[in-house]
């Protein structure tokens, strides 16, 4: 099965401004070949281009590979939707993306960000009683509410649908006043009926979109070129988040694995034996020897969790958050009033750009969009 139908591939094709003489020699084919990669199917001289061939492709011309999104989009723009996503709350999936998106940003990158994350509800609702309203072109990065972009064609339809389903399950229960009970889902299909964004429409003006979405499986798979979920060295409830995260999008993938699906091990923190703190101490402290095994403690916890999350069958990329962001953040926050410590729209990139939690990022970056663009090796895992 072909990752792109001959169709859309001679789209691709015209959309590049290329002639089929000039696609052939881009993967070293002759242009008949090509000719019959672009022939309908059925016909005697259709033939079906190779992935690797397509791959290959892609990569040449600077077009997401696969060309063709999962709701039907052909990519020919060169705009790249990145998903970092988890199903565990609290291990930074927001902080993340809006310093990967700032960094692209700042490379002159034309990037926004769509959310439906809480944090950056609260935080739009508070800019807009400072300032009358929010300005969702205002920064480096744009930002747009989940709920004032249609996503996807059949959205309202799928919507529409849910709430179908919910009213007769209500009514079946003789549920008293059914509609009152899902007024929020009606409201959200009325906004999503106006939505004065479109998907298609942003992934025209910008190079990228990162998806901040919250526990949204089948919009991620839908939309995303790439996804990267957290795992956090800290906690061993994000890796078994992560796990069921991998088990449910293969399910609604029909059973499929996901190209371009990565795993992020973030708040890594190697550490040492705890000697560094006896140097400054008397040996025979009783608090020396605590603060030791404290370390210790910890150093095999994260040993417990990382062996944890390489089990998982996800490849894990090879850059690595450690808790350089939580320390600077920390160093941010300090002295500062709630609504000026670091908050939604703040970024390490721009607050502490010289910083090894900035450069952890930048690294990110750059193999993230290596992921996107060509086959890339990702760390062994261990299925053990």
């Amino acid at each position: 099965m072909s990752l792109i139908s001959p169709e859309d591939l001679k789209s691709l094709r015209n959309a590049l401004g290329l002639t089929a003489e000039e696609a052939a020699a881009t993967i070293g084919v002759k242009e008949r070949t090509w000719q019959s990669y672009e022939t309908s199917i059925g016909q005697p001289s259709h033939r079906t281009i190779k992935m690797s061939s397509l791959q290959i492709f892609c990569e040449r011309r600077g077009v997401p590979f696969p060309p063709v999104s999962n709701d039907g989009r052909l990519l020919v723009n060169g705009c790249k939707v990145i998903s970092i996503t988890t199903l565990k709350g609290g291990v930074g999936k927001s902080p993340i993306t809006v310093n990967v998106a700032t960094e692209l940003a700042t490379r002159g990158k034309r990037v926004a960000i769509i959310s439906s994350d809480i944090v950056y509800k609260c935080f739009v609702e508070e800019e807009a009683k400072l300032y009358g309203e929010f300005d969702t072109k205002g920064r480096l990065v744009h930002y747009f509410s989940a709920e004032d972009v249609l996503l996807y064609s059949a959205e309202v339809h799928d919507l529409e649908y849910e709430l179908s389903v919910k009213l007769s399950e209500a009514s079946a229960k003789h549920s008293e006043d059914p509609k009152s009970m899902y007024g929020y889902l009606m409201a959200k299909i009325e906004k999503k009926r106006n939505a004065p964004y479109t998907m298609v429409g942003l992934t025209a003006d910008y190079d990228y979109i990162l998806l901040d979405l919250n526990k949204d499986l089948y919009k991620t798979l839908l939309l995303s070129n790439i996804i990267a979920i957290i795992l956090d060295n800290d906690c061993l409830m994000s890796i078994w988040a992560a796990e069921r995260f991998h088990e449910e999008i293969i399910k609604l993938n029909g059973g499929e694995s996901v190209p371009h699906m990565y795993s992020l091990l973030t708040n890594h923190a190697p550490g040492g034996d705890g000697r560094e703190y006896l140097e400054y101490t008397d040996q025979e402290d009783e608090k020396a020897a605590e603060a030791r095994k404290e370390v210790i403690d910890f150093y095999q916890h994260q040993s417990m969790v990382y062996a944890s999350a390489r089990k998982i069958k996800v490849p894990m990329l090879r850059t690595f958050l450690t808790k350089a962001h939580a320390m600077e953040t920390e160093k941010y926050n300090r002295d500062r009033g709630f609504w000026d410590r670091y908050g939604y729209f703040d970024s390490l990139i721009e607050i502490a750009p010289d910083s090894l939690a900035s450069d952890e990022i930048r690294r990110l970056t750059d193999e993230l969009i290596d992921c996107i663009s060509k086959e890339y090796s990702a760390v062994p895992r261990s299925y053990a």
